[in-house]
């Protein structure tokens, strides 16, 4: 069973977190967007000491960050906790900002202005629901989301939770629920996988 080791490093490292000052505290993988495009997150996964080995995991965790660390500078990322309690793991990962969240761990992830977004390339070619008090509301179209120069957005193809430091106002209508007022919850369809283009959520928020 050793060889399926593997494959639980990877589904760890898809999403690292920080969990630092208390900050974090969830359940579920969990991307926090903090100001100035720090990005926070929360992996916890399922881990059986059975099959997988504590020390072998964190050894390999340690080394893929000072190998980024060492291409992209010491501040890009940096694993702030790691540990395995009652049958689960958790893994701490800080990163300078979003571009270093995405090129780490393999997959799209875009946090700024609406503004900056587009000029970006990113079309917001998408159908919206409005979000009020935290609840999916009434559909919205590209010109409402995209008309206050305030607004923010969070853009990603995981199957995640986010969290934004802010008010959720629009999100993609397909794959996505309200776990709270500033948390969205991403549930893609079986047949899409994490990293392609077709699966971006767009989170507009203020």
């Amino acid at each position: 069973m050793k060889k399926n080791i593997g494959l639980f490093l990877l589904a760890v490292l898809l999403l690292s977190t920080l969990t630092s000052c208390g900050a974090l505290k969830v359940d579920e993988n969990t991307v926090y967007v903090q100001k100035k495009r720090k990005i926070i997150g929360a992996s916890v996964e399922s881990f059986d000491k059975e099959y997988y080995s504590e020390e072998e995991l964190e050894e390999y965790v340690n080394q893929r960050v000072e190998d980024y660390a060492e291409s992209h500078g010491r501040k890009s990322v940096k694993m702030d906790r790691f540990s395995v309690e009652d049958g689960v793991a958790r893994l701490n990962i800080k990163y300078a900002g979003y571009e270093d969240y995405a090129e780490f761990n393999g997959v799209e992830l875009f946090a700024g202005t609406v503004v900056q977004a587009m000029a970006a390339g990113y079309d917001f070619e998408d159908e919206f629901l409005a979000v009020t008090d935290g609840k999916l509301e009434e559909s919205a179209d590209k010109d409402t989301v995209t008309a206050d120069d305030g607004y923010k957005v969070v853009i990603l193809n995981e199957k995640v939770n986010v969290k934004v430091d802010g008010t959720v106002l629009y999100v993609s209508a397909k794959y996505t629920s309200m776990a709270g007022e500033d948390t969205v919850a991403i549930a893609l369809p079986e047949d899409a996988v994490d990293g392609e283009e077709l699966a971006l959520t767009y989170i507009i928020y203020k």
